[in-house]
Formats: C-alpha cells, sequence, structure tokens
C-alpha cells in the first residue's frame, strides 16, 4: 500500500460520503461503479481479486500472501473485541482501495478519446467512498443507489447503460467448494434479510431499509455518547464505536429474531462479501480520524486481547501500537503496524473534515474538528431541546436553564457466561401487554460465529476474562414520550419510578435464540443520569458533567446482577 498524490494538487485526495460522491462528483461516481464491477468480476483465484481481499477478513480461512497464521487455527485475520480494532480496518481499506483504484484505473483508460481526458482525471481523484449512517433523521434514509439491482452508467461507448449495481450485491463465480459452510455454501450472491436460506434466497431489501430508519437515531446517540464520554482511544475504540458498528452490520444483513435467516453482512466470517461493508467500515474509519483530530495525544493503549485472539493472534496475548497488522505488507519482510497508520494521509487519504494542511495551526484544525463532531454528531436531543420542536409539543422549554438531565444505560457483562455473539436489547413496555413497546436501542457484541473461548481457564483465572463495556442512550425515548404526554418531564423524581416500571430487556444469541436472565449471571445494567449543557453556538461540543448519579433502584431484580 503506497500513498498517492493527485497530479493536479499534489495533495492526497478526499474520501467522500457516498450522496455526495454521486451527486457532486458524476464522473467519479461513474469510474467507481465501473471500477468496482470490474473488481468483482475479477478472476477469485487471484489474491488481489474482490473474492480474496474480502475472504482475508473471515472465512475461507486461508493465509493470504504467505502471511501465515497459528497452525491449526480457523479464523480470519479481523480482530474484533480488540484494541487493534480500528486500525487494522484502516490498514484494510486501504489494502481494499488500492486493488479497486487500479481497476478504476483500466476502465478510465477504457472510454473513447473525447471522454477519456475528462474520466482519468475523475479515476485520479478517486477514493472510496464512506456512507455516513451516524447522521440521524437529518441524514434520511438508506440512499436509493444500495437497494435498486441495477445502475445507471456512461459506457465505453460514450453512452448510457445499465448495469448490475455492484453495490447491491456481490455475485461468487463460482462459489468455492470448501471455502463456505452451511447455507453459505449454496448461496450465489450476498443478500440482505434473506426470505430463505435455500440457494434460491432474495433480499427483502425493505426490511433493511426499514430497520436503518428505526434504528439511525441510536445510531447517532451512539456516537455522540463515544465522542462526549470515552476518556481513551481504546475505550471509544471497543465501548462505544465497536458498539454501534455491530448494531449496522445487523441493521444491513438481518438476523433472527426479527428474519428467520440471516444476511451475508451479520456473521462476520461472510460479511466482507457484502458490498456495503468497506462504505460502512469506510465511516467507521472517518470517525476514527475526528477522534484523533481532537485527542491527538491519545491513541492505541497496550491491553491484551483475551479471548478475542485471531488468525495470527494467540488468546491472551498483550498487543500495542506496535504489533503488526497482518497480513497487511509494509515490505517484503514487515507489516504495518497501528503507529504506522496513524496518520491518514501516509496511506493516501483524507476525509472532508480532517483536511488539516488547510489549517494555520493544530489548535485551528482540532478547533475545526470539533465544529464539524458538534454539528453533525451532537446528541439527537440538542435539536429537539434547543432549535426545535417535536411532534406533541414544543420541548424546549425542558432546556430553560441551557441544560438538561441526560439518562443512559451503562451495561456490562463477562464472556464466561454470555455466547461470542450476543445482542442486549432494551425497551419501554406499556402498562398493558396490548400497549405497543417502544425500543430504546441495542448493545451488540459481534464476534466470528465458531470463535471459541476456553470458559472452564478464564473461570479459574479472572485475568483472562475481560468485562465488556456499552452505553445506551436513553434520553430520545423519554423525549418521545414526554411529547407523547406518557412522561411529564426529565427530573429525576419523574424519571426513575417511570423507568422503573417500563425499562426491560431481552438478551438474544448470535442465532437470535432468547438466553433466559437467570443464564446470565455476569450481565450488569445500570442507569446513569447526568447533566449536560447546551451550548448556543451549534459550532461548540455539548459540555457534560463529570459527576454521573447512578440509579440501581430502576433495573433491580430485573435479571442478572444490579452493579453497585
Amino acid at each position: 500500500m503506497k500513498p498517492r498524490l493527485t497530479r493536479s494538487t499534489g495533495r492526497v485526495p478526499i474520501r467522500r460520503e457516498v450522496r455526495d460522491l454521486q451527486k457532486n462528483f458524476p464522473d467519479q461516481w461513474n469510474v467507481y461503479i465501473l471500477g468496482l464491477r470490474s473488481f468483482q468480476m475479477a478472476d477469485q483465484t487471484d489474491p488481489v481479486s474482490f473474492y480474496q481481499i474480502t475472504g482475508i477478513h473471515g472465512r475461507p480461512y486461508i493465509p493470504w500472501q504467505k502471511a501465515e497464521g497459528i497452525p491449526g487455527k480457523k479464523s480470519g485475520y479481523c480482530p474484533h473485541s480488540n484494541t487493534m480494532f480500528l486500525s487494522w480496518h484502516r490498514a484494510y481499506l486501504a489494502l481494499y482501495e488500492q486493488e479497486l483504484y487500479k481497476h478504476i484505473q483500466r476502465v478510465s483508460l477504457q472510454f473513447p478519446a473525447f471522454l477519456r481526458g475528462r474520466y482519468t482525471s475523475a479515476a485520479d481523484e478517486f477514493r472510496i467512498p464512506y456512507w455516513d449512517w451516524a447522521l440521524g433523521d437529518k441524514g434520511g434514509s438508506v440512499p436509493e443507489a444500495f437497494t435498486t439491482p441495477t445502475a445507471k452508467v456512461i459506457g465505453f461507448n460514450g453512452q448510457e447503460q445499465i448495469i448490475s449495481n455492484p453495490l447491491h450485491h456481490y455475485e461468487f463465480h463460482p462459489l468455492v467448494p470448501g471455502d463456505f459452510t452451511e447455507e453459505w455454501a449454496s448461496i450465489n450472491s450476498t443478500v440482505r434479510w434473506p426470505d430463505s436460506n435455500h440457494a434460491d434466497c432474495t433480499s427483502q431489501q425493505w426490511k433493511f431499509i426499514k430497520n436503518f430508519n428505526d434504528q439511525r437515531r441510536s445510531f447517532q446517540d451512539q456516537v455522540s455518547q463515544g465522542f462526549a464520554v470515552a476518556e481513551d482511544m481504546n475505550s471509544f475504540s471497543m465501548h462505544h464505536l465497536e458498539l454501534v458498528h455491530g448494531n449496522v452490520h445487523y441493521a444491513i444483513g438481518g438476523t433472527p429474531p426479527d428474519n428467520p435467516w440471516q444476511g451475508h453482512m451479520w456473521p462476520l466470517e461472510y460479511s466482507a462479501f457484502e458490498p456495503l461493508f468497506m462504505l460502512h467500515h469506510c465511516n467507521v474509519d472517518r470517525l476514527f480520524a475526528l477522534w484523533q483530530g481532537v485527542n491527538p495525544d491519545k491513541y492505541v493503549e497496550p491491553r491484551s486481547v483475551f479471548s478475542s485472539g485471531t488468525y495470527t493472534i494467540a488468546d491472551n496475548t498483550v498487543v500495542d501500537a506496535d504489533t503488526p497488522l497482518l497480513p497487511f505488507w509494509n515490505t517484503t519482510t514487515t507489516f504495518w503496524t497501528s503507529n504506522a497508520v496513524k496518520d491518514t494521509t501516509v496511506l493516501g487519504y483524507a476525509y472532508p473534515e480532517t483536511m488539516s494542511w488547510m489549517f494555520d495551526s493544530k489548535d485551528a484544525y482540532r478547533a475545526s474538528v470539533n465544529a464539524s463532531i458538534s454539528q453533525l454528531y451532537s446528541s439527537s436531543s440538542r435539536a429537539r431541546l434547543s432549535e426545535m420542536g417535536a411532534e406533541g409539543g414544543d420541548l424546549k422549554h425542558l432546556n430553560a436553564d441551557g441544560s438538561f438531565t441526560d439518562w443512559s444505560i451503562n451495561v456490562e457483562a463477562s464472556l464466561i457466561d454470555m455466547p461470542t455473539t450476543f445482542t442486549v436489547r432494551f425497551s419501554l413496555v406499556g402498562m398493558f401487554s396490548s400497549d405497543p413497546v417502544s425500543s430504546i436501542g441495542a448493545w451488540t457484541h459481534l464476534m466470528p460465529s465458531d470463535h471459541t473461548m476456553d470458559r472452564s481457564t478464564a473461570k479459574r483465572d479472572s485475568t483472562l476474562d475481560p468485562r465488556l463495556k456499552g452505553t445506551i442512550s436513553l434520553t430520545a425515548t423519554l423525549l418521545d414520550d414526554i411529547a407523547a404526554r406518557k412522561l411529564e418531564s426529565l427530573d429525576e423524581g419523574i424519571v426513575v419510578p417511570y423507568l422503573k416500571s417500563k425499562l426491560t430487556w431481552k438478551v438474544y444469541a448470535g442465532n437470535g435464540m432468547l438466553i433466559p436472565h437467570g443464564r446470565l449471571q455476569s450481565l450488569t445494567v445500570q442507569v446513569i443520569s447526568r447533566r449536560v449543557h447546551i451550548p448556543t453556538d451549534p459550532k461548540l461540543r455539548m459540555e457534560y458533567s463529570d459527576i454521573s448519579t447512578p440509579h440501581l433502584e430502576i433495573t433491580s431484580n430485573k435479571g442478572g446482577e444490579v452493579k453497585a
């Protein structure tokens, strides 16, 4: 992977939001769609084909470019629940971008002479787009370009034509015997929310759209929480960004109990074959870059991987910013590391918000990134409490003194008695069984479905058993209920008894099986509140109090432990 500068500016090009790329850079969009289609059609035996590069993440569990793994270990290279999660995916995206770029260069040269300069210029500027799924309601629904089976392009004859949409699905050509197992060994193209687990199953795109629309405000609030309260890089990565990342996997792929069958995006060992995987992770990388912009002195800190080892990292290994990121070669004998990929320009790209060369000082750059985070990813409650009303009534009165009480759920669990992949779904129930249930959000811990751990060893040695952590915002749901006149205010005396009677949660394994609370002795759920000040300047971040108040009585005797 080598950095590439544009011929026109001498600067690294910009990775753009996918809708911005399609609307405002149509020539780049055209070569992107043609180049991605070419990339997907490459011979699957080629080590730099779409098939083999996406296969790095999980299956088929084979060495890539002689980056050998632990003998006998069946796993992918990808680290999850691991402090290298963000940096490893940064290197992965750079490799994918490099190979896609080559295809885009080739297709740009196939246009007739009178168009060739136009499209080679567009190809020179191209970098992979991201899908910003964290904008909440203001970001709108799923882009139409993801859900239509065909795409309209300017073809190599200079005329408009219709081709198979490479953002809609990837076609295996062919399915390779032994590479996949179970139903995945017979499904010929990637699917989302499939209507069966048979070879001829089809995607139910409307379920993808509905699930995303239902969760998009929660995605925004989870990202907002991470920027607001995470004290270090490891916490931001593992307890915030990886959490919401897993929920986006779910929204795209689907799995029980909401759908009887899984789509490719849900099980990690198959998820990278889904065409939206890279757009999703490109946004994760961008949020990582924004964090770096305002926290330049904080980065990957040494930490054990505990039971979350990979194809090349043994369980309980301590990793740090100098640990090699296999299988991404830097030279013929060495691999990239987290320290080596710390600066995205080294890899040949930046984001619209991270063009640091545009600023006269580090402080000015940091202030600009802070303003972007504030304007894009403040809690959804900010707009409702300061700039506008809401359905059912005006909520600005709750912010009379420039601050409000923010409510959230802190959840922790031990892997000893949890499935390797699980989802904890929080909701508010009605007084009667016939009353509608209000979904709050979910905590998702996503690992390869065939990942195993030595639970007996972990039980004997608690240092081998990390506490998994997550945070779910409650305030947006409470504001809905205030607007609907089900709740009077965000005050403690009102909210505590309300949540005590209505807050509930269910835990599901990765296959959708409901797990009884009695089997989850390590699960701890705690509701906390804290004061938050809303600056009048939208460019300034919301100010969270350092003091939080726990409300143990809300979750007492509801299953699992109550953290004291």
